[in-house]
Formats: C-alpha cells, sequence, structure tokens
C-alpha cells in the first residue's frame, strides 16, 4: 500500500469563495450616495423654482419707515433726544416736535446708561408719561460677566 501525501491550501480556497476584495464592495455603496446627492439637488432645485411669490405694490408716498426717535440718558442725568441735548424740564416741548412718537407705530426708544441712577430713569419715564408717551421701549445692554 502506497500512501499519497495531500496537502490542502486553505489560503486558496478562501481566497476564491470571498472573491472581492473591501474597495469593491464599497463601490456600489459609493455610487448609490451619489446618485442620491445628484438626485435631492435636483429636487431642491426644481421646487424652489416652483414658488415665486410677488409682493404687493405699495400705496404709501415714502416706502421708507423713519428713524424711531431715540431719547438717551447718560450716567450724569443728563438728556439727549437723538443727538440734541435736551433738559427734563423741555422734554414735553421737545417731543411735540415728533407728533406720531410714543404710539403703537413709533415707540420711543429710551437708552439709560448702566450707570444711571435708577431713581433718575424712573423721573424721567414718568414725565414721558405725563407728556403723553404711550409706547415706550427701555433698551438694556445684556451682562457679559
Amino acid at each position: 500500500m502506497h500512501l499519497q501525501k495531500r496537502s490542502y491550501s486553505y489560503h486558496t480556497s478562501l481566497q476564491g469563495r470571498g472573491g472581492k476584495n473591501d474597495e469593491e464592495r464599497v463601490l456600489p455603496l459609493i455610487n448609490m450616495v451619489f446618485l442620491l446627492l445628484i438626485f435631492f439637488m435636483l429636487a431642491g432645485k426644481l421646487t424652489a423654482e416652483q414658488i415665486k411669490i410677488e409682493p404687493p405694490l405699495s400705496t404709501s408716498q415714502d416706502p421708507s419707515s423713519p428713524p424711531p426717535v431715540t431719547l438717551s440718558m447718560d450716567a450724569q442725568g443728563r438728556l439727549f433726544l437723538n443727538t440734541e441735548m435736551v433738559s427734563q424740564d423741555n422734554l414735553p416741548l421737545a417731543l411735540a416736535r415728533y407728533p406720531d412718537v410714543g404710539s403703537m407705530d413709533s415707540p420711543l426708544v429710551l437708552r439709560a446708561s448702566a450707570a444711571a441712577e435708577a431713581n433718575r430713569v424712573v423721573v424721567v419715564m414718568s414725565r414721558l408719561r405725563d407728556a403723553g408717551i404711550d409706547q415706550l421701549q427701555l433698551l438694556t445692554v445684556a451682562d457679559h460677566r
């Protein structure tokens, strides 16, 4: 009896079963991602072109809104209406130059310095109320400490 020596190579049998390396398995996935990307780019472009909004024409003579009237108070309690210095006694007279200020459409903006005393700001606010200002915006600055 003669015995034959056989050797099996497991390495070649495993390669034959897999057939594809990792790069070849990822290529269809990459192709699909690119196709989806192109699809969504085209779909977004088509929907953006379909929406056309035409704003209505304005009937007002002056299309721009006037800048808000600002009353500023510095640390010493001095008042400035826009850029003009005004005393507290002449405040109602100075505000009379702006007939629409203090209404719902055009509130008066009060900017008080953080260093100004709170009771001085309250006195100015009460004088503004007495002068007929119904709408007041008090500007503050956030503390970023």
